[in-house]
């Protein structure tokens, strides 16, 4: 069964590790590294939705990643129910990234800008998309 739950910014060295394979697993090159997400995790403005098996006025997706093993079940729009509604939201995506393009556009973002080589390994644009409050 897998649970979704908001991190409690406890065991933030195994949550971190636990993130950090999970970026592994669905990215060819993590675009984090363990330090980052650390040091992430303790910024009391972030706040991350996990899910396990067993400002004041917007908000930003960093990082959204679900198992291979446990794509296409949801569980990416099961994280996305737990983000404020009363916030703008935004997030990066890599442009040839589709699947996630349209299942952001699927969650009412739509594109605002794009950002010129902003990924590496390989460098690639980055779209920004955003999310109004309460839709």
């Amino acid at each position: 069964m897998i649970e979704i739950k908001k991190d409690e910014k406890k065991q933030v060295a195994d949550l971190a590790e636990q993130i950090y394979q999970v970026l592994k697993d669905v990215y060819a090159v993590s675009p984090w590294n363990i330090e980052q997400i650390e040091k992430d995790l303790q910024n009391p403005l972030s706040v991350y939705v996990l899910a396990f098996q067993g400002s004041d006025f917007e908000a930003e997706v960093l990082q959204i990643a679900v198992k291979k093993a446990y794509q296409g079940q949801k569980i990416a729009t099961a994280l996305f129910e737990h983000l404020p509604i009363d916030k703008e939201i935004f997030l990066e995506v890599r442009e040839s990234n589709k699947a996630a393009l349209l299942f952001y556009q699927k969650e009412k973002f739509i594109k605002i800008a794009r950002r010129k080589n902003y990924y590496h390994e390989p460098v690639e644009d980055a779209i920004v998309m955003k999310r109004e409050n309460n839709e």
